[in-house]
């Protein structure tokens, strides 16, 4: 089970392993999350699982969207709730 932690209402965590952090923004079009590493972000399609923009470390970015591909219910359900969808 995944732990969504809250940090206020426009942000919620909800993935962290080691030094990558997985999170969904109030945020623009298209669907997608952010990668956080010690390194650098990425956001990341949730569609496509391509980055669109960033440079997060590419091993831990390489992780962080294969928890997303089993994951993606979680990601677009929390998408929706801060969007609005």
């Amino acid at each position: 089970m995944v732990q969504i932690l809250h940090y206020n209402s426009s942000v919620n965590t909800i993935y962290r392993d080691g030094k990558m952090k997985i999170s969904v923004y109030a945020d623009h079009a298209p669907v997608h999350f952010h990668v956080r590493t010690p390194d650098g972000d990425s956001a990341v399609d949730l569609a496509t699982m391509a980055e669109l923009a960033g440079c997060a470390n590419r091993k831990l970015l390489a992780k962080a969207i294969a928890w997303a591909l089993a994951n993606k219910p979680l990601i677009q359900a929390e998408w929706d709730k801060l969007n609005g969808a």
